[in-house]
């Protein structure tokens, strides 16, 4: 018998999992309390929360998934230099990620943003669009999000630059790769912008003052990482407030008082870079995993966590 726990009550029926691999008991459980009593069983856990106390008291633990793609909150310094593996879902995010980027520069070439603030005080604002065709994207992280971006703004015809710690060879995509230490000279470089970088210690802050001086006062903003602690958000404020850049799209929702809700140049979502779709595929990577533990094959997922992801 393989214990499984989740430490969290997940959104859909376990039936799947539960019939992935024989000899599987599934316990469930979002009472921090009744969790340190069921992890001294637990073999697998998919974890929401994790902690060094988790951790400890989990003395037959061979396997932990987490059913997200960020795991920032889950790699405390025990977890970190403990041999037992983390999986994420990190994949599974990559198409509606990419459908989302496009569907915001969509929005801003074609200055939907203004239809839709509009119609409330029932008035027309004449605004140009323009065309995303020869225009020129930066993807500042090239992993399986920034691959499927980078696909579809070929269909577009639009050029692309990349740029990534490593140049990828198995990609033909990008017309120029641009390393890690010259991320300026991409900003300067594209009309729009699309982070789909992982929040590292590399990476936080990563967009600030310098960097946003550097884009085009036409250029836009796009991020899909979902990770606000990439950017400086008060110098980002100011940049759009005095329309230093023309726009940009975070994934997140400030606090109620925040600035960054009066900015019309602006636009906020939260949870825009996941779908049903997705959801069904993480479910089954989960379920493909658990087979492939069983036949003590490589996990999918895998996540460096001296790298962060």
């Amino acid at each position: 018998m393989t214990n499984l726990l989740f430490t969290w009550k997940p959104p859909f029926s376990l039936d799947r999992i539960q019939n992935a691999v024989e000899g599987l008991k599934v316990q469930v459980s979002d009472d921090p309390a009744e969790i340190l009593k069921l992890l001294p069983d637990a073999e697998i856990v998919c974890v929401a929360n994790w902690n060094a106390e988790m951790l400890r008291v989990a003395k037959k633990l061979r396997w932990v998934q987490a059913f997200s793609g960020g795991i920032n909150g889950l790699l405390f310094p025990e977890f970190v230099v403990s041999p037992i593996p983390l999986t994420s879902l990190k994949g599974n995010f990559s198409l509606p990620a990419a459908e989302y980027a496009m569907g915001v520069m969509l929005a801003f070439s074609r200055r939907l943003e203004y239809d839709i603030r509009q119609r409330p005080q029932r008035t027309f604002v004449a605004s140009e669009p323009t065309e995303l065709y020869g225009k020129t994207v930066g993807i500042v992280g090239l992993g399986s999000m920034g691959v499927e971006i980078a696909k579809r703004c070929r269909c577009f015809q639009m050029k692309v630059l990349a740029m990534a710690s490593q140049p990828r060879k198995d990609v033909d995509l990008v017309d120029q790769w641009y390393p890690s230490d010259r991320l300026v000279q991409l900003l300067a470089a594209s009309d729009y912008i699309v982070v789909a970088v992982p929040l590292t210690k590399l990476t936080h802050g990563m967009i600030g003052e310098h960097e946003l001086t550097t884009m085009k006062p036409s250029a836009y903003l796009i991020d899909v990482s979902g990770r606000p602690a990439i950017y400086d958000l008060t110098a980002l404020t100011r940049a759009l407030q005095s329309r230093r850049i023309a726009g940009a799209s975070l994934q997140m929702v400030p606090e109620v008082n925040s600035p960054l809700w009066d900015l019309d140049n602006l636009i906020l979502s939260f949870h825009r870079t996941v779908s049903r779709e997705q959801m069904e595929r993480s479910i089954e990577t989960f379920c493909e995993n658990l087979r492939r533990y069983s036949r003590g094959e490589t996990l999918l997922g895998l996540v460096d966590k001296q790298a962060g992801y």
